[in-house]
């Protein structure tokens, strides 16, 4: 399975949003820089690119997932009820 991978926090939370791609966790690769993992990768690249230019969802559900990705970062517990896989 090819995965689509950014340490991007906000291009994440897009991704997340759009609801059209599966968010498979976060990989650490060393203390301070971890990946967001997403897949089908081609998807994820489209939405990339949509985000890019200027790509708009609704801010509520946008501001949530922003805080629900930093929630997992910071190894909080998430503030809604999605289950967003391992986190590593």
């Amino acid at each position: 399975m090819e995965r689509y991978t950014t340490k991007n926090l906000f291009i994440s939370t897009y991704l997340l949003t759009s609801g059209k791609v599966k968010f498979l966790g976060i990989e650490t690769l060393d203390y301070k820089t971890k990946l967001f993992i997403f897949t089908p990768l081609a998807l994820a690249q489209k939405l990339e690119a949509e985000y890019f230019s200027g790509g708009a969802l609704p801010a509520k559900i946008l501001f949530a997932e922003y805080n629900n990705l930093k929630d997992i970062l910071f190894q909080r517990e998430p503030n809604g009820e999605k289950d967003y896989g391992k986190h590593k």
